[in-house]
């Protein structure tokens, strides 16, 4: 089956993702390999950790772009950022330093692992105040949103989206986000599910491995939902 892989670090020398222009192709292809035919890549936009990545990593998209023309000519490519949230983010967003995805009104937006509940939730009412679609990445890693389901269902029912960690669901991050991957699958609360890859070793960026685990879980129609029809979705602006 294809997949549209829309959480991917395979940019080099922009984040914590590919270290090299040979990391990135090769990203590219085990991706490939492993069925994605549409890829965002969604570079972390984090000045304090990685500087801001606004120019670099669009210098980073053309060179992927042109090679992947060349070797996987029916793979789509498409370019976002991934926000790490921080108080002062809303001027990079209205600047256009930090991207959507591909231009839309969806924005890719995570936390540092430990956050509290409170600054989570407020950074995402925030974006939604100020009409953005937040995606929360990787929603199954935050321990504080543990005990929290029905607010992430709130979340959900005011507009925001939620997207999951295809590792996750076999334990590439632990047990917790494991068992959060499964109880959030059950409750109908995700819309996309990505790699989120970063490397060929540790962090692979692989679609395939959840589809098991999926097909557990819910049936056919919402698997294609979210490992295609979603991510389409959300990169050409449609509604999800």
């Amino acid at each position: 089956m294809a997949f549209f892989d829309m959480h991917t670090h395979f940019l080099c020398g922009v984040d914590d993702g590919a270290k090299n222009e040979h990391e990135s192709r090769a990203l590219l292809r085990m991706a490939y390999e492993d069925g994605a035919r549409a890829i965002c890549l969604t570079p972390h936009f984090s000045p304090y950790l990685f500087g801001d990545s606004s120019a670099s990593s669009e210098r980073a998209f053309e060179r992927l772009r042109d090679y992947a023309a060349e070797e996987f000519p029916d793979l789509t490519l498409y370019l976002g950022h991934e926000l790490g949230y921080y108080d002062s983010c809303l001027s990079a967003l209205s600047e256009g330093r930090c991207r959507t995805l591909s231009g839309s009104r969806y924005l890719l937006v995570d936390f540092p692992a430990g956050v509290s509940f409170a600054v989570l939730r407020r950074g995402l009412d925030q974006l939604l105040q100020m009409g953005y679609v937040p995606v929360l990445a990787h929603a199954e890693r935050y321990r504080a949103l543990r005990f929290r389901l029905k607010w992430l269902a709130e979340f959900v029912s005011l507009g925001g989206l939620v997207q999951l960690n295809a590792g996750s669901a076999v334990g590439d991050y632990g047990g917790f986000e494991k068992k959060q991957f499964k109880k959030i699958v059950q409750q109908g609360l995700v819309h996309v599910i990505s790699s989120d890859g970063h490397n060929t070793d540790t962090r692979k960026p692989l679609m395939s491995v959840c589809i098991p685990v999926l097909e557990e879980l819910t049936d056919p129609d919402t698997i294609r939902r979210l490992t295609w029809d979603n991510a389409y979705a959300i990169v050409h602006n449609e509604r999800v």
